[in-house]
């Protein structure tokens, strides 16, 4: 069983550019203040939301620091500055015009697969934020594309045909968000960055709840002495078909056929029902018992 939150929305989305960016505020508050405090000169981390082609919207719900590498390291340092930077940071003060941002992009991306694993339904990694002054942010805007893109490839978004992610920007001295579209095009530039408008509201509390249970009884067939494919090979593959039939299956909420356009109630949990056409086992069609096992 599991629980997922999401809009009702298409499974596919038109590719739109994100215009207007709305943060969860209790979420971002309490990132807000977990970085003024913390007195490190810069973080990296992912946003974790989702993004609407119909409303040209992004959703920001929640950011998540990227945590220290296997050696004990951050996956964001300054480089390029003076060596008492983080005392500077600490008390206010502004860092070197010169320092720029070194980040860990293949770290900062397994986090990201990771992260994107375990997240339920509607939610997303949508990009990644950075908490550095405003010098080293400029100085550093092919760097971050770079780190948005590998978290991108790392943590793709299957239900849509997006090719954008989100860099917030959480400056201090004085203290200021800043969000931005960026570009994956193959050829980063800092002309892949576009401004777009930030603002906080109350969102969590409009995602709805939707519960589906489905069983499946999966056979593959298995060649003895086969060494042509791996079994891990094979279990890919059949899952790749069994997922594909599952995306053409109809819904059923609450007991009634799902209509792409129809509002729910906010509040409790709606019981989802997949219906799926009668197949044959395509798996085991004409496969002789002694060819498997």
């Amino acid at each position: 069983m599991f629980i997922t939150r999401v809009q009702s929305s298409k499974c596919k989305e038109k590719k739109e550019m994100v215009k207007v960016v709305v943060g969860e505020e209790s979420q971002v508050k309490l990132a807000e203040n977990r970085l003024s405090k913390s007195g490190v000169p810069c973080q990296v981390g992912l946003v974790i939301g989702n993004l609407s082609g119909k409303l040209d919207r992004g959703f920001i719900f929640d950011l998540i620091p990227t945590p220290l590498n296997d050696n004990g390291e951050p996956a964001c340092s300054i480089i390029g500055g003076a060596k008492d930077d983080q005392k500077k940071a600490s008390k206010g003060k502004s860092l070197p015009q010169s320092s720029a941002l070194f980040i860990d992009k293949d770290w900062l991306a397994e986090h990201a697969r990771q992260v994107g694993r375990m997240l339920v339904g509607g939610m997303k990694v949508v990009g990644i934020y950075v908490w550095t002054n405003e010098s080293s942010f400029k100085n550093s805007t092919i760097t971050l594309c770079q780190a948005a893109k590998a978290v991108a490839e790392a943590a793709p978004l299957l239900e849509v045909d997006w090719d954008e992610r989100l860099l917030v920007h959480i400056g201090y001295s004085p203290l200021r968000w800043t969000c931005r579209n960026c570009s994956l095009a193959s050829n980063i530039t800092s002309g892949n960055l576009r401004p777009c408008d930030f603002k906080m509201g109350k969102i969590l509390s409009t995602r709805q709840a939707f519960r589906c249970t489905y069983d499946f009884d999966l056979r593959l067939p298995i060649y003895q002495g086969s060494s042509s494919k791996r079994l891990v090979d094979i279990l890919h593959h059949g899952i790749s078909i069994h997922a594909k039939e599952l995306k053409g299956a109809k819904a059923l909420i609450d007991g009634k056929l799902a209509n792409e356009d129809e509002q729910f109630d906010l509040g409790g949990v709606h019981d989802v029902e997949f219906l799926l056409p009668f197949m044959e086992d395509k798996y085991l069609e004409a496969k002789k018992r002694l060819q498997v096992f």
